[in-house]
């Protein structure tokens, strides 16, 4: 058994008892024991629309992107990001998003069932609609990102996920590597698809994606949507892609009206003008009435 296998299965070792193990003991074990990182690549093109939401809990309208684009706010920072997410360390902020996928038309659902509690309580109520603000943002340029698609869960349900593995699998099996990058991948990819029960279950797949965004040069990584049972596809970039590669276009304002197993979502209002230097967004208020809609949305989901 060479040194790479052998610190591939200490790692492997670490998934059920993450929460005893250090965050820099993991990034360390891959980096400099397993050594050889496969990053599986696409291109995600000039164009694209990738959707980001943001829920509206203490105020109805967002006023600059610096409140929905990734957090600036050292106070929110320091005091707010304290655990690990599905790419980011404590303490780092990351622009998550939404891509379009082929079970999932709609960037803002998948971005939606991302942020949302109440959407995967099958017992909540929430008449009147549970507010949150989608911005859409454009691809200015053509980027080389890493695509996570060896999650056993999501090619069993994603045909995306499927398709972009077998493109991925074809150029691995060319590689004198191919055994233990195809473990490596596997593994990585079964951690960012993994539902977790603590912070600490992210650490495998925040180690890798440390190492791709921040010494790797990667811009971006896409992945499989977790809580859309994989249907959904999300994307995260570090802050510096997004001020390179990213422009805002527009934001809107939903709601997502809830009686239990039924749902229903209504749009709002959206923005005509970002204002200068985007910080200061005018909304158009004039062209809907905001309670005739909530009515009619709560009737669609109490009809029955």
């Amino acid at each position: 058994m060479t040194e790479q296998e052998k610190a591939l299965n200490e790692l492997i070792s670490y998934r059920d008892k993450l929460e005893k193990i250090e965050y820099e003991d993991i990034k360390t074990l891959i980096r400099e024991s397993i050594k050889f990182i496969p990053v599986t690549t696409a291109k995600l093109k000039k164009g694209e629309f990738i959707d980001r939401v943001r829920l509206n809990k203490k105020t109805d309208f967002f006023k600059s992107q610096s409140e929905i684009s990734y957090v600036k706010d050292q106070f929110v920072i320091d005091n707010y990001l304290t655990e690990f997410g599905r790419a980011n360390r404590p303490k780092e902020p990351l622009f998550y998003g939404a891509l379009r996928s082929t079970q999932i038309e709609h960037n803002r659902l998948t971005g939606y069932l991302e942020t949302s509690e109440m959407i995967h309580d099958k017992e909540s109520v929430n008449l009147n609609g549970e507010l949150f603000t989608v911005t859409r943002w454009e691809v200015k340029n053509e980027l080389i990102i890493a695509e996570i698609v060896f999650s056993d869960d999501a090619l069993k349900s994603n045909p995306d996920t499927r398709h972009s593995f077998e493109n991925q699998f074809k150029q691995l099996n060319q590689s004198e590597h191919r055994e233990i990058a195809l473990r490596q991948l596997q593994l990585f990819s079964n951690e960012f698809s993994r539902k977790t029960n603590s912070h600490h279950d992210y650490k495998i797949s925040v180690a890798y994606s440390d190492l791709l965004l921040n010494e790797y040069g990667i811009d971006g990584i896409t992945f499989p949507s977790v809580k859309s049972e994989y249907q959904g596809q999300n994307i995260v970039f570090k802050p510096e892609a997004v001020d390179k590669h990213l422009e805002l276009k527009i934001a809107s304002t939903h709601r997502m009206h809830k009686n239990k197993m039924e749902s229903f979502m209504s749009n709002y209002h959206h923005t005509t003008d970002f204002g200068k230097n985007n910080s200061n967004f005018v909304w158009d208020l004039t062209k809907i009435n905001e309670k005739q809609i909530i009515e009619e949305s709560i009737k669609q989901v109490t009809k029955k």
